[in-house]
């Protein structure tokens, strides 16, 4: 299914547009803007992956928003609707970096034909891995997009090559965090920076898949704080204290509110208990440990604050599929 998004402020144009791709197999119109901000704000949300844009929206330049489209989803298919054309529009137009431009009216079978002329190109994009990451983000379900990680990156490193792994995951990275709203490229980068994706990374699966897991959870954190701005001290109390047991009870005074309130937006926004996401967290900075370091088991499971080894084994377990030892052998046999 091809994601498609129209911008355009004639209301005539709007009903026909819906009418053609009501017709079109395989695609579905997220939604339809009339201004730059509405466009934006839609963009950041939806993520379509082909755009229609009127040349003019009222006393907005829609090439100048396109190009803005362009630099934070380079991937996404952009086209220009005008009624009428000109040399310096076709300037414009190419030097906007645009896929092309369409004199209205348009059919149905051009519209058809520019989606699907492009289609390998999207499904390269978004094959069915990341679409599985991607919608469990969209359901606010940290289990599921913890464990479609794995399973994505797997994929990748069967797939691609190691100068193509970088590009591939940077992508998916930058894709998640473009999830949330309001973020530009210049956040971009600065996430990009500060979870640097180095050789090393690149060289093993299991490191690629803790390094996605960190855009993950904070993609998670953006959107929760979004929402409840006090939620941000409990989150960044979990990620400075994962050396020590953590309770709910701490977490709830660092927010300022109660224990149940407190559960109840977890599961609301992570589809989790309080309890689940820190083990997850924990067992995150472990497999880091076990395949970086030479800790055994046992010291591991201290310095993560669990008073027995058995007992963090039986967590292990419980959110991996396998013990600690079965993950180990598994690391050691694939590289």
């Amino acid at each position: 299914m091809v994601s498609v998004m129209l911008i355009d402020q004639e209301y005539l144009f709007q009903k026909a547009f819906r009418k053609m791709l009501d017709g079109i197999d395989d695609c579905n119109l997220v939604g339809v803007a009339q201004t730059g901000e509405e466009a934006l704000d839609m963009v950041n949300s939806h993520h379509p992956q082909v755009v229609f844009a009127d040349v003019v929206l009222g006393k907005e330049n829609g090439i100048s928003l396109c190009r803005r489209i362009k630099e934070l989803f380079p991937s996404t298919l952009v086209y220009i609707l005008t009624n009428y054309c000109n040399l310096n529009l076709i300037k414009n137009w190419m030097m906007a970096g645009l896929d092309q431009y369409l004199l209205k009216p348009v059919s149905k079978s051009k519209i058809a034909s520019l989606i699907f002329e492009n289609h390998h190109v999207i499904e390269d994009q978004r094959d069915e891995y990341s679409v599985e990451l991607f919608q469990a983000i969209d359901k606010r379900d940290y289990k599921e997009a913890y464990d479609a990680a794995r399973v994505l990156t797997d994929h990748i490193f069967e797939r691609e090559d190691a100068s193509e792994r970088k590009d591939k995951l940077e992508g998916i990275a930058s894709g998640l965090m473009y999830m949330v709203p309001g973020m530009d490229r210049t956040q971009m980068n600065y996430y990009l920076q500060k979870y640097e994706l180095t050789p090393k990374i690149l060289s093993r699966s299991t490191l690629s898949y803790c390094w996605l897991i960190q855009f993950i959870t904070e993609v998670f954190r953006q959107l929760c704080v979004l929402k409840y701005t006090h939620m941000n001290q409990a989150l960044q109390y979990i990620e400075s204290h994962k050396n020590y047991e953590i309770s709910i009870t701490e977490l709830a005074d660092q927010a300022g509110i109660s224990s149940g309130y407190l559960s109840r937006i977890f599961k609301k926004y992570y589809h989790i208990s309080v309890v689940d996401y820190i083990h997850l967290r924990k067992l995150h900075m472990a497999k880091q440990y076990m395949v970086s370091s030479e800790m055994n088991i046992s010291d591991i499971s201290f310095l993560l604050g669990y008073s027995e080894a058995g007992y963090f084994c039986k967590i292990f377990k419980k959110y991996e599929g396998q013990t600690p030892s079965a993950f180990m052998n598994q690391y050691i046999k694939n590289r």
